[in-house]
């Protein structure tokens, strides 16, 4: 009897010692390499509308620089129909993806070089502010309430309870203006090419 109970007491502790299995390195990698969440992009990655300049050279007959947009589903057709989807990577990578592509996937050339250049970054704001002039400079770690200062702030006819936020990506927010001054928390942080209206409200 007291042999069995010894055996019970000395599994259980071997089962709560165990380590948990760790990650494969396989894993690791994959998951380091997978395009980021359109939520977690800092300002080194593309994002849906952001405007982009693709400069060709090392090339003969090089093409005239492209100025495109890039659309929600984040693919575009380049010089010789070459196919590529920007969502979520680092423009210095992509560069090398693009060459990657023209040099040793398709072999249309033995050289060249591609320049993605970010055009200028702008949040569109409008509605009761107190200066609508359609656009602001976007900078890093812009939020709601910075936006709306950067316009003059709010007029006194403006509904703070439900100011629209929308995405480039089409998804639309309802922030309530009063609690995001009040509380860091309630205050969305704001994305290029993100538009925010602020609506009048109803007597």
């Amino acid at each position: 009897m007291l042999l069995c109970l010894g055996a019970l007491l000395l599994t259980g502790c071997q089962t709560m010692d165990s380590p948990e299995p760790m990650p494969s390195k396989a894993t690791g990698a994959a998951t380091a390499n997978a395009p980021k969440a359109p939520g977690s992009l800092g300002m080194d990655y593309l994002r849906s509308g952001d405007r982009i300049r693709i400069v060709y050279s090392d090339i003969p007959d090089a093409p005239a620089p492209t100025d495109d947009q890039i659309p929600e589903d984040g693919k575009l057709s380049l010089y010789k129909n070459v196919e590529i989807s920007l969502l979520g990577k680092k423009r210095t990578d992509l560069e090398k993806e693009i060459e990657d592509i023209y040099v040793n996937q398709r072999h249309l050339y033995k050289k060249i070089k591609v320049t993605i250049e970010r055009m200028g970054l702008f949040i569109s704001i409008g509605g009761e502010v107190r200066t609508p002039s359609g656009t602001i400079p976007f900078i890093a770690g812009m939020t709601l309430t910075t936006a709306i200062n950067a316009a003059g702030g709010c007029t006194e006819f403006a509904n703070r309870r439900a100011v629209q936020i929308k995405r480039a990506n089409g998804e639309t927010l309802k922030v309530n203006l009063r609690k995001a001054v009040d509380d860091p928390k309630y205050d969305v942080p704001l994305y290029p090419g993100d538009t925010v209206h602020v609506h009048r409200t109803l007597l």
